[in-house]
């Protein structure tokens, strides 16, 4: 079973383009970061941190994200993620999330990712095709 050490932290940095703001994306009416977007951010930076430890037949898979989106980022904007990994229980990976844009704090999380075997994985979510043909 692969193990990361309690503690550990990641950190990536993003720009806010039109691409990702909520009018494109549909969750808002503003050109500025969409909450989608900043989820999926979050999910990336604590699945590309954990991934740099593990075994190559192993990965992890997001199973639960609870986010509190507290500022709103314009275009243009750089913003750093940091996950910091706060506790391992069996295969669960748990996770506290901060973002920041270059003036303030705009979002907190906690997330939750499931260490998994790939072949595995991919195995019984193919299933699901073969068995609806």
């Amino acid at each position: 079973m692969d193990e990361i050490k309690i503690g550990t932290c990641y950190e990536k940095k993003f720009f806010v383009n039109e691409e990702d703001t909520a009018l494109a994306l549909g969750s808002g009416g503003e050109a500025v970061l969409a909450t989608p977007r900043l989820v999926a951010w979050m999910e990336n930076t604590a699945f590309e941190g954990s991934d740099l430890t593990l075994s190559e037949e192993n990965t992890t898979v997001g199973v639960q994200i609870n986010l509190k989106h507290m500022a709103a980022s314009p275009v243009g904007m750089e913003i750093k993620v940091k996950v910091t990994l706060m506790s391992q229980e069996k295969r669960a990976l748990n996770f506290k999330i901060e973002a920041w844009d270059r003036i303030e704090k705009i979002g907190e999380a906690t997330h939750q990712r499931v260490i998994v075997d790939k072949s595995r994985f991919m195995k019984k979510a193919m299933k699901k095709i073969k068995e609806n043909l």
